[in-house]
């Protein structure tokens, strides 16, 4: 499919008086063997965050998000913005594996959360010489190890350590008030509050697509820019990437080169990865809309050529009208998601008054088998009925050779 639900949970995390502070956001099976399908979910729900407004999720409070050895190797982590997400080291992880990556996001003011955390003295030593690592460390409330004649020992040394305790798998009144009383910060589970269910809707790209970018090198920029036009998908993902509270970018896009510039090539990277962890096991079938995408975009090119307009523009004008077509969405609001947008763009989608408007118009009209009913609006603009089929003639041989 061209668009793909992520549905997870998040869970409330509360602090002493009982007050939102974050979320933890949930993906994890029941059994170890749920890993690989759980750090898929994550990397599909960082897609998505980065993609879109993630603050409609997290209301303004930290998301807590789990990685494993192989997503914080990948500098995945870079993209997260720190001031929204805390990283959460799962107990997998080998920490001296990546201990100068979690040394460089420590450095950078990324929160650090040691994840299910089990009070005995052989778990104590197992993290002893890591603790300066993290900020936060998450005790398993309900580990079968749990040594109770050293808990208190246990918390007063990681209280020297300068880290803050968090309660996970709170069920009872008890439990809470037993941990409040030796000092925790944080409180987590059932007691408070059970997951609520949320979801985030985003665009997914052929594997194949994303391996053969990736394999890409800087020196291959414009190779990159014409292979993300040729895949809609990728390309409205690199546009909401960048319109993401996390780039905060200023100025207008006109076109995929502008954007990949923005980015940068090695950022574009990091996201890469990221997409490639959210796919399935299996390749994603073949759409009809990612057809229509890219026949559209090759005629919005091939008419803006002939008629000299700006080629980058109208290929965005056809992508983008299609996206808005797949996710059911206005015109209206695709340009309020993508702020950064030229402004001929949005109008050319929102109101179809200006000549790529006019263009798209008769995309439309072509691709419903209409090819009577818009010669006589094109004269107005400048443009010859004759050029307009040779331009869509083209544009079906193009794309047919992808």
């Amino acid at each position: 499919m061209m668009q793909k639900e992520i549905v997870f949970a998040r869970q409330p995390i509360l602090d002493r008086n009982e007050q939102l502070v974050a979320y933890e956001l949930l993906f994890r099976g029941e059994s170890k063997e749920d890993n690989l399908k759980s750090m898929r979910m994550t990397s599909s729900l960082l897609t998505g965050f980065l993609s879109n407004d993630y603050q409609s999720v997290l209301q303004d409070k930290k998301g807590y998000v789990n990685m494993d050895e192989m997503l914080i190797k990948s500098g995945a982590v870079d993209l997260i913005p720190k001031d929204n997400f805390a990283i959460e080291i799962l107990e997998t992880v080998e920490i001296l594996h990546v201990v100068d990556r979690l040394e460089k996001y420590k450095k950078d003011g990324y929160t650090l959360v040691l994840d299910d955390f089990i009070a005995n003295m052989d778990e104590f030593d197992r993290y002893l010489e890591f603790f300066y690592l993290f900020d936060v460390v998450k005790f398993d409330t309900k580990a079968k190890k749990i040594d109770e004649e050293k808990l208190v020992q246990i918390v007063e040394s990681l209280r020297n350590f300068g880290l803050k305790l968090l309660a996970e798998k709170v069920e009872t009144k008890e439990e809470y008030e037993k941990y409040k009383d030796l000092g925790f910060e944080y409180f987590q589970g059932y007691y408070f509050m059970k997951p609520e269910i949320a979801s985030q809707k985003m665009m997914l790209p052929q594997k194949r697509s994303i391996l053969e970018l990736w394999s890409l090198g800087e020196d291959d920029f414009d190779v990159i820019v014409k292979k993300l036009a040729e895949d809609p998908k990728l390309s409205i993902n690199i546009l909401k990437l960048l319109n993401s509270s996390y780039f905060n970018l200023q100025k207008e896009v006109s076109s995929i080169s502008q954007a990949l510039a923005y980015l940068g090539i090695r950022n574009f990277k990091k996201w890469l990865l990221l997409m490639l962890y959210s796919q399935d096991g299996d390749d994603i079938e073949t759409n009809p809309w990612l057809d229509i995408a890219i026949g559209r975009g090759h005629f919005m090119v091939q008419a803006a050529s002939a008629f000299g307009l700006d080629m980058d523009k109208a290929s965005l004008v056809g992508i983008l009208s299609v996206f808005g077509e797949i996710m059911e969405q206005e015109g209206s609001k695709i340009a309020r998601e993508l702020p950064s947008l030229d402004k001929e763009i949005v109008d050319a989608i929102v109101s179809m008054d200006n000549p790529y408007g006019k263009l798209l118009q008769i995309a439309k009209k072509i691709e419903k088998g209409d090819f009577t009913s818009w010669q006589d609006e094109v004269s107005q603009f400048g443009m010859e009925v004759q050029k307009i089929a040779s331009c869509y003639t083209e544009a079906l041989r193009a794309s047919n050779s992808l």
